[in-house]
């Protein structure tokens, strides 16, 4: 009988400003010995996660993964990994040929010396406080203004007429408050607070061809750059203001209005592509 390897793969999931990768699980491919060449399996790893893997297989990884984004945002990037080389039938783990593939690939190397921890993604949903990342936010104001120089009544009644037939006029502003685990999260008050969640950008059925907008846009072109913000029936983009010192802040979050503990939540976005200049610039009609 030719002696095999079993190689057992995994999806990396990159968080820069945690300097981690989440390893998930991405199976297992048997190997006649005899036919294993190392460079031809770092070339298939090099062909990326689309293709060199199943749809499904990274759509679940995907779906599985997701709900580290409440406290670490979005991945940068996804990349494949050989985690274990092991004879097949006896299970014995074949740690030199391993370090080779590791030396030729580069990948896992090159991350290790930037600082960078691998863990695997059950230790991380265990473990996700200790791998939030700290964080100045003020570094994501949009805007910062005088809060006498702004007409938060009309800026509010505005945006309920302009968006009246997409969305509950008891949903356009909410109050919130911060999470006490990650500063970027809001999450839904009891009572009134000195943040609120504007609404900007929602989709839901009689819209599904487009995202309506408080500034009476609609946006028909779902391919265009949105960055890290996702539009759906629950989820909307707007504004979290925050009142402080006499100041109101502005940053772009998104909304989720069914979240999987049924909280409503916030959560504020690096990256807003083409809604940035479009929410700057509808703010400012209502600077006194």
């Amino acid at each position: 009988m030719k002696k095999q390897l079993e190689i057992d793969y995994a999806f990396g999931y990159v968080y820069d400003k945690s300097k981690l990768i989440v390893l998930y699980p991405a199976g297992t491919n048997i190997i006649d010995l005899d036919d294993y060449e190392m460079e031809v399996e770092v070339a298939f790893l090099e062909d990326g996660i689309d293709a060199a893997f199943e749809e499904n297989d990274v759509k679940e990884a995907n779906e599985t993964i997701k709900p580290l984004e409440t406290f670490l945002m979005k991945p940068s990037k996804v990349i494949p990994f050989v985690i274990s080389i092991k004879n097949a039938e006896t299970k014995e783990e074949l740690p030199k040929l391993l370090a080779e593939f590791d030396e030729e690939y580069e990948v896992k190397e090159n991350y290790i010396k930037k600082g960078y921890e691998i863990k695997d993604i059950y230790h991380v949903f265990e473990n996700v406080v200790s791998y939030i990342p700290k964080e100045n936010l003020e570094n994501l104001n949009i805007l910062k203004i005088e809060n006498d120089k702004f007409d938060m009544d009309k800026f509010i009644s505005t945006v309920s007429e302009n968006l009246d037939e997409a969305i509950n006029k008891n949903l356009i502003a909410i109050d919130m408050k911060q999470s006490e685990l990650t500063p970027r999260l809001y999450i839904k008050a009891d009572g009134k607070t000195n943040t609120k969640f504007v609404v900007f950008g929602t989709d839901i059925n009689s819209y599904s061809q487009g995202i309506l907008c408080a500034n009476n846009e609609v946006i028909k072109d779902l391919d265009i750059d949105m960055g890290d913000v996702e539009i759906s029936n629950t989820r909307d983009i707007g504004y979290i203001i925050n009142e402080e010192n006499g100041y109101l802040t502005f940053k772009i979050a998104n909304y989720n209005s069914q979240t999987s503990n049924n909280n409503q939540i916030a959560q504020i976005v690096d990256y807003s592509g083409i809604f940035k200049l479009m929410m700057i610039d509808f703010i400012k009609q209502f600077v006194r």
